[in-house]
């Protein structure tokens, strides 16, 4: 496979999407996200939104952080001049997917600690049935339609919306499990 963007390797996992669910105050959320479907290395503006919107401190609450801190690291050594901003996040993570491990266990996840598996036993009204994306793999084929320059544009929109969709249920997950009743101890005191 020959990368599609000048600096990019084969099959190197870049980051193309975010959503950002930011707690103001108990209980008050704003969301931001980021989508670029133009077809132009979206790397760039990716690094430009995240701060935009991430601010200086605080927690970065992330489902599996090896994988997040490891794309955020890969993009440290593409953009240099914001290399100590983006180590920066990393180091602010916190990690629920250790934190559910140790703490909770429903039968429902048939031994899987995958985000969709976990966020039903807690939020059943999150689960991604309703979503036309629901999982990483359908999200990276949408992507790579979208961004084709074949694709009409009313297609390439349709799948925009879908991966805002998706992606903006991902983080609203990670709100719901900061704050499930049934987790003792709870999450924020773990986080503090």
């Amino acid at each position: 496979m020959v990368p599609r963007w000048l600096g990019t390797r084969p099959f190197q996992q870049l980051p193309f999407q975010f959503s950002w669910h930011i707690e103001l105050q108990a209980g008050e959320l704003r969301h931001a996200d980021f989508l670029d479907v133009s077809g132009t290395a979206p790397m760039p503006s990716f690094v430009k939104r995240l701060q935009q919107v991430i601010g200086d401190h605080g927690p970065v609450l992330v489902w599996g952080k090896g994988f997040e801190g490891a794309r955020l690291r890969e993009l440290a050594l593409m953009f240099p001049e914001h290399r100590d901003w983006l180590l920066a996040i990393v180091e602010r993570m916190v990690d629920l997917l250790p934190i559910y491990r140790a703490h909770f266990y429903h039968r429902d996840m048939r031994g899987s600690w995958s985000l969709k598996s976990v966020l039903p036993t807690i939020a059943p009204d999150l689960d991604y049935r309703d979503l036309q994306i629901g999982d990483g793999g359908a999200a990276q084929q949408a992507y790579r339609r979208a961004i084709q320059p074949n694709t009409p544009a009313e297609e390439s929109e349709s799948l925009r919306r879908q991966l805002l969709a998706y992606c903006a249920r991902d983080t609203e997950a990670m709100t719901r499990l900061t704050v499930a009743p049934q987790f003792p101890p709870t999450i924020r005191e773990l986080i503090g």
